[in-house]
């Protein structure tokens, strides 16, 4: 992939657009669209498609019918090329000029990230992420998804959901169509809500196709007085807990 045209429009506008990013609500977050080259980008979607090497399948109570791949060497070309970017000290620089993080760190390892498929009927409960990868010994603090999805209905459903861990009026809710060349990025903390936890009505051989990658700072010394959450935490609509399990 020739990534001399990706994200041109973020980068271009990164100044202006972290005004929008700290103001928006339930929590910082910023969506954009077409910031990517579409052939380029129909590309790695393709790849999507096709995939067959999943890593796993997701089953119980918080998750149904998501598909992953975090292993980056069985990723195809294009998919890896732009993960490469991402990861890269141009989008690093700008990433960090838009969300106000400094030392973002990408995960080499796509520690939950990577390819994310969703099937028909399949969901992601409302959640807080991780904080800590026991790996790199870091704190976890951005998300960034980018959807693959061509010609996605609203009707499907899968919209994702952003709450605010104490808020339950409508004004502390965004829902956010998995279109395709929509990216997200959020701040990640314990509490961000985030999902989209109604099963999708879809038709035949079509799934919610992303790519999800999280960026990470080391810890200060007030984030080290802080517990470190190695798992996902699971909530229903209403705001009351699912039992704690040890999965991504």
């Amino acid at each position: 992939m020739d990534q001399t045209g990706l994200c041109h429009q973020m980068i271009g506008n990164v100044q202006k657009l972290s005004n929008v990013y700290a103001t928006n609500r339930p929590f910082p977050h910023i969506v954009l669209k077409n910031i990517w080259d579409d052939s380029q980008l129909s590309a790695v979607a393709d790849e999507c498609e096709s995939f067959q090497n999943w890593d796993e399948e997701k089953k119980f109570f918080g998750s149904v019918g998501k598909r992953t791949c975090s292993t980056l060497s069985k990723l195809p070309a294009n998919t890896a090329s732009l993960i490469n970017f991402c990861h890269g000290p141009e989008f690093l620089k700008n990433l960090e000029i838009l969300t106000g993080e400094i030392g973002l760190i990408p995960d080499p390892y796509l520690y939950g990230g990577g390819f994310h498929s969703t099937l028909n009927k399949g969901f992601l409960k409302m959640h807080i992420d991780f904080d800590w990868h026991s790996k790199l010994l870091l704190r976890r603090r951005l998300n960034l998804l980018i959807y693959l999805n061509r010609g996605w209905c609203s009707s499907w459903g899968g919209q994702l959901r952003l709450q605010h861990m104490y808020g339950s009026g409508q004004e502390n809710v965004v829902e956010i169509t998995p279109d395709f060349n929509k990216t997200v990025i959020f701040t990640t903390d314990g509490e961000s809500l985030h999902g989209h936890p109604n099963p999708m009505d879809l038709p035949e051989d079509v799934s919610r196709n992303s790519i999800a990658l999280y960026y990470y700072v080391a810890e200060t010394f007030e984030d080290y007085k802080n517990p470190k959450r190695e798992m996902t935490k699971y909530f229903r609509l209403d705001g009351s807990r699912y039992p704690d399990l040890k999965v991504q």
